[in-house]
């Protein structure tokens, strides 16, 4: 039997609070731009974007998938008879996810990491080389889509320009704000699942291809012998070094290019698209950056909150999204679009300090989550015996 390392539930645990500070605006802000519906020549809101675009955008669900590939390694364990069990929890988390993105949150990721667990079953027993050239021909790929995007629209307002006239206003989706605002939870859930269909090309395009070579490298760590006693405290170190600093550099020129092109006389939608490549294509350094110093300060503290809030990581991800659709919909609380970006933020924070709590407590009496339990017991049942 692998024996369960601490220092990766300590990440999943961290991970689970940047998540929750960047999903909240979009439950309480707007549906379909969060942070971006605001004003952000206001003072406090521009501060407030700049630094969840900075220090929270993009870094942590890369880190929670990075974990989940990772993950693969406990329920495989190198052996294609477990594979049965791998794939029952892939179904799983597929249907999991779409009842969390019906009934609580339109920007599951649920759905998505079950799917991606069903292709990675294609490549977890091939060598390691294949594994690395499949995860670089995907970021390359992505990464050359997100280039060539914007300087075709670069090219295109350039063009524009010349003739007097500009991009045509991008349309929201703002059938779920109305839908939050007024309706009850069926309609709510209408709604959501319909702008899920809509938004989930995009979104897969987005996320899914850095979410699918995330995967890739927890594979690959696992293989090299985890994140446990092997790992090498100067790599780790190296990694905190790099990435809390030119990885943060970046991360803040994104920020910057972000705010700045909002607060501007005259939008650029290619200055827009430049901040986000370079938000998401760097971000993987910065993620790096958190996992060294994070297990730096993992040698000196203890840091069982987090690691109890990883341990509970399905429970706690779907705990939040069910106290965040009580209190900003209609349903609920009513607070949808009521509340500055501050306000949500601090929100998330309580929101996610109190879950890490109740699951610091809950170890007290059992060894896992109830999701973790369900999800767990279900893969189970399709486990090959020997």
């Amino acid at each position: 039997m692998i024996k369960r390392d601490s220092f990766p539930d300590i990440l999943r645990g961290f991970a689970l609070f940047g998540i929750a500070m960047v999903n909240i605006q979009f439950f309480s802000i707007s549906t379909f731009n969060g942070a971006e519906a605001l004003d952000l020549t206001d003072p406090q809101s521009a501060t407030m974007a700049f630094l969840v675009m900075a220090l929270f955008q993009a870094k942590f669900y890369l880190l929670f998938s990075f974990l989940f590939g990772y993950s693969a390694h406990y329920v495989l364990k190198g052996e294609k008879s477990n594979r049965g069990r791998w794939v029952a929890r892939s179904v799983g988390l597929v249907i999991l996810g779409l009842l969390h993105l019906t009934f609580l949150f339109h920007g599951d990721i649920l759905f998505i990491y079950g799917v991606f667990a069903l292709l990675i079953t294609l490549l977890y027993f091939r060598k390691e080389k294949t594994l690395k050239v499949w995860a670089w021909v995907i970021y390359i790929i992505t990464a050359v889509l997100f280039v060539a995007i914007s300087l075709l629209v670069y090219l295109g307002e350039v063009f524009l320009a010349s003739k007097g006239k500009t991009f045509p206003s991008q349309e929201s989706i703002d059938f779920l704000d109305v839908a939050l605002t007024s309706g009850g939870f069926l309609e709510i859930a209408a709604a959501r699942f319909e702008f899920w269909l809509i938004a989930a090309g995009p979104a897969f395009l987005l996320q899914g291809s850095l979410v699918f070579v995330a995967f890739i490298v927890g594979v690959l760590v696992a293989r090299k012998g985890g994140l446990g006693a092997s790992l090498k405290p100067e790599l780790m170190k190296r990694f905190a070094f790099w990435g809390l600093t030119v990885g943060l550099a970046l991360q803040l020129l994104s920020a910057y290019i972000f705010i700045a092109n909002e607060q501007a006389e005259s939008y650029s939608l290619s200055l827009y698209l430049i901040a986000i490549a370079l938000n998401f294509l760097t971000a993987p350094l910065m993620s790096a950056g958190l996992v060294g110093g994070l297990w730096v300060l993992s040698q000196k503290f203890k840091l069982s909150l987090l690691s109890a809030a990883g341990r509970h990581s399905l429970s706690i991800y779907l705990g939040q999204s069910l106290v965040f659709s009580t209190l900003f919909s209609a349903w609920g609380f009513g607070l949808f679009q009521e509340l500055s970006l501050l306000s949500v933020v601090l929100i998330a924070a309580a929101t996610w300090l109190i879950l890490a709590l109740l699951a610091k407590l809950n170890l007290r009496y059992r060894n896992r989550g109830p999701m973790e339990a369900l999800l767990s017991n279900f893969s189970r049942l399709f486990e090959r015996k020997s």
